[in-house]
């Protein structure tokens, strides 16, 4: 057995060759809270100095090498400089430049590295608290003793500070792998003082690890195909067992190596069918392919049997089989089991005497038969750690999403890939490890545990495809079928194999085990059967609670009761227009009296409709005509989102989590049971804010822990417009498509938009909502006309820039500084118009923290915010914060005074829930004590000094080691991060807070994130030169954040806007769900990548990607005529003004507009009309082909065909 090692990088643009980056500039990746190591390169970095040499080797710059120096040298060929300052905690007299910089070389084909873990494990821990040097020293050796020369291979990642990771898919990435050719000598600082040797012993957190690159290994370059985001999906390598690339550095198992090189060995092989020519494709593939050949004869056929025998109890047993060859681990793994069977005697090395020896064979006997079978038989085969062995066997193991009957997993081990969940992302067990278990190489074992094409391994493999598809109810069978055989063609030949969908009807009884199976209009369609099953069941209660009657009661409860509840005399359109308000109270009102009686209804409305409002008010009727007493229940399904809709109503909301967590349907790993809790019958109401969030396992998981029984009525509440789930299906999509078709009374839906029209009347602009409603793809019939009549209009204002509404103004930016500038600018020049200060350049973090506070200087950290929707890349999120960051402060913070990129005053987000089960100690200024408090992802608030610093926090020496937040609405509590954080009232020390695992820098936050939130004013940034993540939904949720004023920065032109104006650009639509219909997306329009050119309407997909029944009939007549044509194009004219003409026909060599017109009734349609068609004739004469609306609209349409291809009248 070799014990391997990973190798953190931090991100390099041009493929870690030693040189420094073409664009440093553009790599914003480096200087990411996750790159490595940790924050130190955006802490020292000197952009200027690296522009100045720019591509330049660091071979040729000396001591001057950027601070990237670690990583930057992985697959360079010279040899550069490197250096470590003396840490800021070491003493003053130590440190540099007062002590001695300690500088070293880096050969070709470096990094140097550290294994973090080690310096934190229990075993290095002093008692009185703190750590022993000598320890961590003795821990560090220990490490790298491990690593050999010649033999072990070093993988090489990016932890999360990639272009990959986005918000809510953070992805290590894999790099490249080679052999381990030198360790470099343990560093030292030099001349410390003994103190500083004695408490931390002196020696430097990095060690040089040079490999045999390039005559041994691979790097995979995703350099040269930054601008061909197609292609850098292809050759992506995400760590399949992603526990290998914590902290750091990680010692790697034979097992866990060999999984990494098979995914490195098919990224290998899709470059060379790319035709990359970065390498010699094939001699890298051979080598990987000699690796692996290597890596099964270290791995030997039992690789788990260690850890199956210290949970058995047996460890007396796990040093005689590590040491043994790997030809000896089958018989030793056999005479252990024969000795514990009582079968065959001690064996040799077994170094335990009578008593102990009857201690082990009986709890071996007092295991099942199950147990002593699994353990046995199949357990070492697979190389499982301890923790996931011990679950396994355990009584609980259904909390871990593993079937009770270990009867079942004996009869499918696949059944451990397919359905184990742990206590996080670095805690699974992948589908490779399984594989490699029931197929290993026959170099080391006689025969499979199944035939290559046995059902258990398609099942496993189908269910992985299903597993990476998270958002899909169903797919394609066909598809999944072409993704299980693709991923196959790349393994081994001796497993390889190509499967039919014959074998999923040959096989069906077993597949139903984890799948499902339906059929529609002659096409075949998978489902995960848990997922199936929560379909069936959300789908179910809804129909019967839909199916009940009309709620009726005993106290009147009139329209004037309504108008009762709804109404606000202190509404500003109250007292501005009573004649407007009292229409959009009276349209309140039909809404409430509509959905009230009704068992099953949904609110829906856009931003600023009064959908709180409402709420407040159904509230109110419920007390009125059930009692004061009537039990309801308002959940939401974010801390955030139940926060706010509990201060709006002011009544007790709760998350989802929480209301299954307390009836016992939340594991302790944040999965729900599909059974076991206790179902609630004590509710007659229940109202679902921000509903358009629900996923369906939460809504699955909801409805099981209630007995519909007791329940009168179900309201759901939420916008239609906004952003999808994240998790699988769009429930409340379906369920409002469902009830609008079949069950219109069921839905009410609020047309009014009460703040336009307050905003109308103040004359504070309409522009956000104007915006945001050409994003709304769900309009039908004449309001699609409409729309798109307004579209145009709005667009055309957008176009030019500038101040597009007292609430909206529009920025283009071309370039990263031009953007950064201009964000700046924008920033600083509304804070000062909001305080009436003048930004000092000296300090400007008197003008930012006097921004954020309200009239009575509370800190509101809901007063500005920038919002992107990426992560990365200059206009992402972490690049954003760390530029607001150095703005709001003058300068880039002291490294002594940040806690993980954390200064004092920074705006923060907490970004893990902290529910009562794991509360965070705060200092109540109330109770003058120390309390547990709640803290959910999303919460916003403002970094303090922590009160156990008191001034001194503000000294010149002050080294910062914890600090204290103020969360919006929580200000009473000053809820403490880091370390040393005080003791509980009863007397015990409250443990360390990470704040890496807690907070996150929040100047700039996501769109999803942001998703719940209000924010009196929104800068929101908008990329077009990566469009991956960007949908219409996206865009407006984006937009209706903001309250009084959007400022919307967009990159270069309106191209994105009219982009994501794109019904097929929707993400909502590409979802597969069957909830009450069967509506498969067309594989066409779900991987758009492979045909899609923007105005190009598919032939089978017209009703798709034109907006009305009419264009519909018209785009199928061109298809029909063989005439291309673009929809929806915009069409220029010499002057840069445009128009959206419906269609742009091409017939036999001209270029005809088509415009299809369908609200002439309405006069500012009209209006609209006449303008559009002087602009035509004046800048494209001739060319303009009309149709209206009406029963002859597919007659009149074909003889205008007719007469363009020159058919006689």
């Amino acid at each position: 057995m070799t014990t391997h090692i990973t190798a953190r990088l931090a991100w390099h643009a041009d493929g870690w060759n030693g040189h420094v980056c073409k664009d440093p500039a553009a790599n914003t990746f480096c200087v990411g809270q996750q790159s490595y190591p940790g924050t130190m390169i955006g802490e020292q970095r000197d952009l200027a100095q690296e522009q100045k040499v720019c591509g330049q080797g660091c071979s040729k710059l000396g001591k001057d090498v950027p601070p990237c120096m670690y990583s930057i040298n992985a697959f360079g060929q010279d040899r550069i400089h490197a250096f470590a300052d003396t840490p800021e905690f070491f003493r003053k007299e130590d440190r540099s430049p007062d002590g001695v910089r300690r500088e070293w070389d880096m050969p070709p084909s470096s990094c140097s590295i550290w294994p973090y873990e080690e310096m934190y494990k229990d075993e290095v821990k002093l008692a009185r608290g703190g750590y022993d040097p000598d320890k961590r020293l003795a821990a560090v050796r220990n490490f790298f003793a491990k690593v050999e020369v010649g033999r072990s291979l070093v993988f090489y990642y990016a932890n999360f500070s990639n272009p990959f990771s986005e918000e809510d898919n953070k992805r290590y990435v894999l790099l490249g792998v080679s052999r381990v050719k030198a360790l470099g000598e343990e560093l030292f600082y030099d001349e410390c003082s003994q103190e500083t040797i004695d408490r931390y012993g002196g020696f430097v957190w990095q060690r040089v690890v040079s490999s045999h690159y390039p005559d041994q290994g691979m790097r995979i370059p995703y350099h040269r195909y930054t601008d061909k985001p197609e292609v850098l999906e292809q050759i992506l390598a995400v760590p399949a067992n992603p526990r290998v690339c914590k902290y750091a550095a990680r010692h790697v198992s034979d097992d866990d190596a060999l999984i990494l090189v098979e995914q490195l060995l098919g990224v290998a092989c899709r470059l060379q069918e790319l035709g990359d020519d970065s390498e010699n494709w094939g001699s890298r593939i051979s080598w990987l392919q000699s690796v692996i050949a290597e890596l099964w004869q270290g791995r030997g056929l039992y690789p788990g049997l260690p850890a199956v025998l210290d949970v058995i109890g047996f460890q007396a047993a796990i040093p005689g089989f590590v040491k043994a060859k790997a030809e000896e681990a089958v018989a030793i793994k056999d005479a252990v089991f024969a000795f514990l069977d009582g079968t065959a005697k001690a064996f040799d090395g077994l170094a335990l005497n009578s008593d102990e020896v009857s201690k082990v064979k009986r709890q071996w006997q007092l295991r099942t038969d199950e147990e002593r079978a699994l353990s046995r038989d199949l357990l070492p085969r697979f190389g499982l750690d301890g923790t996931q062995v011990r679950r396994l066997l355990g009584e609980d193991r259904t909390t871990y999403g593993l079937p009770a009957k270990l009867s079942e997993i004996i009869d499918n081990p696949y059944i451990l890939c397919e359905s184990y969940i742990g206590d996080g992302p670095d805690d699974t067990i992948g589908l490779s490890k399984i594989e490699h278990g029931i197929f290993p190489s026959p170099n080391i074992a006689p025969a499979f545990l199944y035939e290559v094409d046995d059902w258990r391994r398609l099942r496993a493999f189908t269910v992985g495809q299903l597993l990476i598809k998270s958002t899909q109810t169903f797919l394609e069978l066909s598809q999944v079928l072409h993704d299980v055989n693709h991923d196959l063609s790349f393994v081994a030949e001796w497993k390889r194999h190509q499967f039919t969908e014959r074998y999923y009807e040959v096989d069906k009884e077993h597949m139903l085990g984890a799948l499902e199976f339906r059929e529609h209009e002659g096409q075949r369609y998978v489902y995960l059967r848990s997922a199936w099953e929560d379909e069936q069941l959300v789908s179910k209660c809804l129909r019967e609670l839909n199916k009940r009657a009309d709620i009726s009661f005993k106290v009147p409860l009139t329209e004037s009761h309504w108008g009762d509840y709804l109404r606000d005399d202190c509404s500003i359109l109250s007292r501005m227009d009573a004649d407007q308000y009292r229409e959009a109270i009276e349209g309140q009102i039909a809404v409430c009296q509509q959905i009230f009686v009704r068992p099953l209804c949904v609110l829906a409305g856009s931003a600023g409709t009064g959908k709180t409002t409402v709420i407040r008010s159904l509230i109110h009727a419920v007390e009125r005509v059930h009692g004061s007493g009537a039990s309801f229940q308002l959940l939401a399904p974010t801390g955030k989102a139940a926060d706010r809709i509990r201060e709006k109503t002011g009544k007790a909301a709760s998350t989802i989590h929480s209301f299954l967590a307390q009836r016992g349907w939340l594991n302790d790993n944040l999965t729900f049971k599909r059974q076991g809790g206790f179902r609630e019958e004590g509710i007659e109401t229940y109202i679902v804010d921000e509903s358009s969030m629900l996923d369906l396992t939460l809504v699955a998981a909801l409805f099981r822990a209630i007995n519909w029984n007791s329940v009168r009525r179900l309201i759901l509440v939420g916008d239609p417009s906004q952003l999808p789930p994240i998790g699988r299906g769009k429930v409340f999509a379906d369920l409002i498509d469902w009830l609008g078709k079949d069950y219109p009374e069921c839905l009410g839906t609020l047309c009014t938009n009460v703040r336009q029209m307050e905003n109308r009347l103040q004359k504070t602009g309409t522009g956000i909502i104007d915006l945001a409603s050409l994003f709304i793809l769900r309009n039908s019939g004449g309001e699609v006309e409409l729309q798109k009549a307004h579209a145009e209009q709005m667009l055309a204002r957008v176009q030019e820039g500038g101040k597009v509404d007292e609430d909206l103004q529009v920025i283009y930016w071309s370039g990263q500084q031009d953007l950064e500038d201009k964000l700046v600018f924008s920033l600083q020049s509304d804070m000062q118009a909001d305080t009436g200060l003048t930004l000092n350049n000296e300090k400007p973090y008197e003008l930012w923290r006097a921004a954020f506070k309200n009239k009575e200087g509370v800190d509101r950290p809901e007063q500005s915010q920038v919002i992107s929707p990426y992560r990365g890349e200059f206009f992402g999120t972490d690049h954003l914060n760390g530029l607001l960051q150095v703005a709001s402060k003058g300068r880039r913070p002291d490294p002594h005074r940040l806690i993980d990129g954390v200064a004092l005053f920074d705006k923060v987000m907490q970004i893990r829930n902290r529910s009562r089960s794991k509360p965070l100690w705060a200092w109540d200024t109330h109770g003058r004590s120390n309390k547990p408090v709640e803290v959910f992802n999303g919460e916003l608030g403002f970094v303090k000094a922590h009160a156990l610093d008191g001034k001194n926090a503000f000294g010149p020496w002050f080294r910062i080691k914890h600090f204290q937040v103020l969360f919006s609405r929580k200000e009473s509590f000053w809820i403490g991060y880091g370390r040393s954080l005080g003791k509980t009232p009863d007397g015990k020390w409250i443990g360390d807070e990470k704040v890496e695992d807690n907070l996150e820098l929040a100047y700039a936050i996501s769109v999803h994130k942001s998703q719940g939130s209000e924010f009196e004013r929104v800068y929101f940034v908008l990329p077009k030169s990566k469009q991956a993540l960007l949908s219409p939904e996206l865009l407006y949720t984006g937009l209706t954040r903001a309250k009084k004023h959007c400022t919307l920065l967009i990159e270069e032109d309106l191209s994105p806007l009219l982009t994501l104006r794109r019904p097929e650009a929707s993400h909502l639509v590409v979802i597969n769900s069957s909830l009450f219909d069967m509506r498969p997306v067309s594989q066409l329009l779900s991987r758009k990548c492979d045909w899609y050119e923007e105005g190009k309407i598919h032939h089978t997909l017209a009703q798709f990607m034109v907006r009305s029944k009419s264009e519909v009939i018209i785009a199928n007549m061109l298809f029909e005529r063989e005439l291309p044509f673009e929809y929806e194009q915009p069409l220029y004219a010499k002057d840069g003004t445009f128009y959206l003409p419906d269609f742009l026909v091409h017939c036999q060599g001209q270029t005809y507009i088509w415009e299809h017109w369908g609200m002439i009734s309405d006069e500012g349609y009209r209006n609209h009309r006449e303008t559009k068609l002087e602009w035509y004739e004046k800048h494209f004469p001739g060319q303009l082909i009309e149709t209206f609306e009406g029963a002859e609209l597919s007659m009149e349409s074909d003889r205008l065909i007719r007469k363009m291809q020159g058919a006689p009248e």
